[in-house]
């Protein structure tokens, strides 16, 4: 049995993120921007934005992501389909500065799914390191993401 199957109790879970504090981390892999991009690049990583929409709007999402936000009753449904459909390549994770990055891949690892990077920089830094932005990386436009995902989807059916 594949190690990566997304078990029932990780996705109510994961619907449940938001609602629900976390005793301790689970310690989660992290990822540099420039890393993520080339992984998400070489098709080595599924790359999700999980960020609310109206961040989409203001800043774009970097290249390569998936606009799937935490902040939809459906994340942990979402979550599921991405993983049935690429259930061997690693899930990383990326939102403003890391703070909610950290926190999602730790509930996901403490259900079991080990394969989670946690892009920890995020979109505009964090103190440890610039962020996607700040380091000028590639940015596309909202529409263009969820035709990305969209087809990433269908691509694995």
């Amino acid at each position: 049995m594949m190690q990566n199957i997304f078990s029932r109790r990780a996705v109510l879970f994961a619907l449940f993120l938001v609602a629900t504090p976390v005793a301790g981390f689970a310690q989660a892999l992290k990822m540099s921007a420039p890393e993520a991009l080339a992984a998400v690049q070489n098709g080595d990583i599924v790359l999700l934005d999980i960020r609310s929409p109206g961040e989409w709007k203001e800043t774009g999402l970097a290249q390569g992501a998936w606009p799937v936000t935490m902040h939809d009753p459906s994340f942990g449904e979402n979550l599921q389909r991405i993983l049935s459909r690429y259930p061997d390549t690693p899930l990383a994770l990326i939102c403003a500065t890391g703070g909610r990055t950290e926190y999602v891949a730790s509930v996901l690892r403490q259900n079991g799914l080990s394969n989670v990077i946690d892009v920890s920089e995020g979109m505009f830094g964090n103190g440890a390191a610039p962020g996607w932005i700040a380091r000028k990386m590639p940015i596309i436009d909202e529409k263009t993401a969820r035709a990305n995902y969209t087809a990433g989807i269908l691509a694995k059916q």
